[in-house]
């Protein structure tokens, strides 16, 4: 696919291109710049910028000008597909909704990933990550027993994730369709909505037994042990899943049937769930003097699921992604040539690639522009000194 990005030079876009267009730098430091150096411009080496903007061209056009509306429309005519994650109804006061889109192309293909859908009393509601993990009652399961939910991180924003496969699969769907019936048409995704099945178990739990779950941390409702414990080094933890009497004696037998093990507490397995803080010390006391490696090759090969908490850095270092050539490296104007990840799956018949670095903003005007839409020179360098497109913010962002 050719995806081409569209961004505004009158507004930074938060989290793709950092949180401020002059970022200030602490004793050298700039963390989350290519080499703790935002550069001249740093919208450009931002780290999630990098994760987030391979193999797609970037433009910049001011969509709150009817001028650069109408250059958008030129370019949805030759688009097969539009997807848009604004609030509900900011593409409608664009003038660039499904219903305007349609009049100029009646096939296209609109996908909408608002935060609650384009319908209902939430239609409107602005959203992150965050706060869809908070709604969909994510947010109350992540954390440990008994701990303060209002100080939870919110950092881990699974939903970004199932609304980007999720949309997707959605666009795949559609496009299916209209090679079918010759119709495009309008996909109302609910980033909310979609993230609710990944709450199944939790959500029929209530529904069949009127429970409601709390947050368990990294134990197992029905195993144990089940968690991940501290290991030798400063902060490196493993995992260990014991799900069976045969591994717990496997996983005794694998660090030298210490005496702790033979305590009739833990001679079962629900006497294991059930003194599970007695049990987690335990093994902590034998994990802490231990390498996380050693313990996941010392379990594995006893037949016990463990493995280390990997950090980046080890993922670098990894074997098996190393054979598999995961990392690709990949040269980018700003930041250089670096590895980055691959793509996560392999076809026999059309191999894949990191075809393009992240685009710096406004990198592909003259492509776009030029070629695709067939303006001139004149024409784009017009574009440039009315400030529709570019590819430096004005310089009156903060």
């Amino acid at each position: 696919a050719e995806v081409i990005r569209v961004e505004s030079i009158q507004v930074l876009s938060p989290f793709t291109r950092g949180f401020s267009v002059h970022p200030v730098t602490i004793e050298g430091l700039a963390g989350g710049y290519a080499d703790n150096d935002p550069g001249e411009k740093p919208w450009d080496r931002w780290f999630q910028l990098h994760a987030l903007q391979r193999n797609k061209y970037g433009i910049t056009l001011d969509l709150t000008r009817p001028k650069g509306v109408d250059i958008y429309k030129r370019l949805v005519e030759r688009a097969d597909v539009v997807m848009e994650n604004f609030a509900g109804g900011v593409m409608d006061r664009l003038g660039i909704g499904y219903a305007d889109l349609k009049r100029v192309k009646p096939d296209i293909i609109m996908l909408s990933a608002s935060g609650y859908g384009a319908t209902g009393p939430y239609k409107s509601y602005s959203a992150v990550g965050a706060s869809l993990g908070s709604m969909a009652g994510q947010s109350s399961l992540r954390g440990y027993p008994g701990d303060d939910i209002t100080i939870r991180s919110p950092g881990q924003v699974w939903s970004d994730n199932v609304a980007a496969t999720t949309a997707a699969f959605a666009v795949l769907t559609a496009l299916h369709y209209r090679r079918r019936k010759e119709k495009g048409q309008f996909i109302d995704l609910s980033q909310a909505e979609a993230f609710l099945p990944h709450m199944g178990d939790s959500i029929m739990e209530y529904t069949m037994n009127n429970r409601v779950p709390e947050a368990i941390g990294n134990r197992d409702p029905a195993m144990a042990p089940h968690g991940c414990y501290r290991c030798q080094g400063e902060d490196r933890w493993v995992v260990i899943a014991v799900s069976s009497d045969v591994q717990w004696k496997a996983f005794c037998g694998a660090i030298g049937n210490p005496p702790w093990t033979k305590d009739k507490r833990f001679d079962d397995g629900l006497s294991r769930w059930q003194n599970q803080d007695d049990l987690d010390q335990s093994i902590e006391k034998w994990t802490i003097e231990q390498d996380p490696y050693d313990i996941m090759h010392l379990l594995q090969n006893a037949g016990v699921p463990s493995a280390p908490v990997a950090r980046q850095s080890d993922l670098f270092a990894d074997p098996h992604l190393e054979e598999r050539g995961f990392f690709e490296e990949v040269t980018h104007r700003e930041t250089g040539t670096r590895r980055y990840p691959g793509m996560g799956f392999r076809f026999s018949k059309t191999p894949l690639s990191v075809r393009m670095p992240p685009n710096c903003l406004g990198e592909h005007n003259d492509y776009v522009y030029g070629e695709l839409l067939g303006m001139t020179k004149e024409e784009i360098r017009q574009l440039e000194e009315e400030q529709f497109i570019g590819d430096e913010f004005l310089p009156d962002i903060p």
